[in-house]
């Protein structure tokens, strides 16, 4: 597979060459009656235009102007997907010639490291860093289009499917999907199979006991639950000792200067300008400000500031207080590659409490059950490096050089 992946990229590199001269020599249109070398393309590859298009693009692009790029891809050290991610994001970056060329050499040594979808994390990040005002610009402009179209786009139904069931579908904001989801996950807890007396049992191909559910159906017996429970109640459920409520981080700059830009019509905002829920979910500032005019307003730091964080060894549940900083600083599941959101989780003793390892902030990261159970019962190993984040020892392989330390990722890095 290692060696197929690798194949993959060198036929990449090799197809883009072929298209670059192919586009470059007018074939497709001049001798084939194409419109145009992304149209023929598209229908030869059997490809959707948007792809065509964009692969044509990138073609010109890794042999003319990125030609690291290229050299990379042609020896295997990136992916076709990865390499896409770069050039999109040079073409982002500010004209200069040097900025973009060390720009392009940061991402590529960043591939070996960080898939895809990290890597597009990191061309934001190096974009933000870069041209800060206009990405704050940008970013703000977008989501605000974006917020206000699905806001006037949205709707929900729910009908009869004519198979005895009813299907609901809907569209909202990322407001509103970030207020179903808090609301929803709690409820998600596994839980096991139930014969009609109420006594767990044994389904095919799993363990006694076994939650059978898969997530879609954990969700939707979620919805029931909280409306049963609306119904029943005005008191909701607990989650990490508080209730659960909409998280949402944003650099207390960014939302000052943003209020204050309001009031005043001016205001240049030294922060992203985006809030990002803790599931992940990006929302403007302007969403925020909206979320801000009801709420909790919590100063959170990773040290103390008015809260126990560090409680000691005489307490070995983690307080609301511990629990807030550890999602600040983690954001998700710690373990390399997972992102799943901290209603998910578990706060992990690095040192057990029991061999006297402190539940504070310095003894702990955030790792979701499955990782969870991967750390206390295989060779992985966690510790937190000099600046306090979590890293990861996978275990050795025979043959092979000593295993690394893998550095955790926050969703925004």
């Amino acid at each position: 597979m290692e060696e197929l992946q690798q194949l993959k990229a060198k036929t990449a590199a090799l197809e883009a060459s072929l298209l670059a001269e192919i586009d470059a020599r007018e074939i497709p249109r001049k001798q084939l009656a194409w419109g145009s070398t992304a149209d023929w393309y598209t229908h030869l590859a059997g490809t959707t235009r948007g792809e065509g298009k964009r692969t044509v693009k990138h073609a010109r692009e890794l042999v003319g102007e990125r030609r690291a790029t290229y050299a990379a891809l042609a020896a295997g050290d990136v992916s076709p997907q990865q390499a896409g991610v770069i050039l999109d994001a040079i073409r982002r970056l500010p004209k200069a010639t040097q900025v973009r060329r060390r720009g392009e050499q940061t991402l590529i040594d960043g591939a070996g490291r960080l898939n895809a979808s990290e890597l597009h994390r990191a061309g934001r990040h190096l974009l933000a860093v870069v041209d800060p005002e206009g990405e704050e610009k940008r970013a703000e402009k977008d989501l605000d289009r974006e917020e206000r179209a699905a806001h006037l786009d949205r709707g929900l139904s729910i009908t009869d499917d004519g198979l005895g069931g009813v299907r609901i579908r809907g569209r909202g904001t990322v407001e509103d999907g970030a207020t179903l989801r808090a609301a929803l996950l709690p409820f998600t807890k596994p839980k096991p199979a139930e014969d009609k007396q109420g006594t767990a049992t044994e389904s095919e191909g799993c363990e006694p006991g076994e939650d059978t559910r898969d997530h879609g159906a954990r969700m939707w017996d979620a919805l029931v639950q909280l409306a049963e429970h609306a119904l029943n109640t005005d008191i909701a459920p607990a989650s990490h000792g508080a209730r659960p409520r909409v998280t949402v981080t944003i650099d207390a700059d960014t939302l000052h200067d943003h209020n204050d830009e309001r009031h005043s019509g001016s205001g240049s905002g030294s922060g992203s300008g985006v809030g990002v829920t803790d599931d992940g979910l990006d929302l403007s500032a302007a969403a925020v400000r909206r979320m801000a005019c009801d709420c909790d307003l919590i100063r959170v730091l990773l040290d103390t500031d008015g809260c126990p964080l560090d409680v000691g060894r005489t307490h070995r549940l983690v307080t609301p207080a511990i629990w807030t900083a550890l999602v600040a600083r983690d954001q998700h599941c710690a373990f390399p590659g997972c992102t799943r959101p901290p209603v998910m989780g578990h706060a992990h003793h690095i040192r057990h409490w029991i061999n006297g390892g402190p539940t504070s902030l310095e003894n702990l990261v955030l790792l979701c059950g499955h990782h969870h159970r991967t750390i206390h019962h295989t060779p992985w190993q966690v510790r937190l490096a000099a600046d306090g984040k979590p890293e990861f020892l996978p275990p050795p392989k025979a043959g092979r050089p000593p295993p690394e330390w893998i550095r955790h990722r926050c969703r925004r890095e």
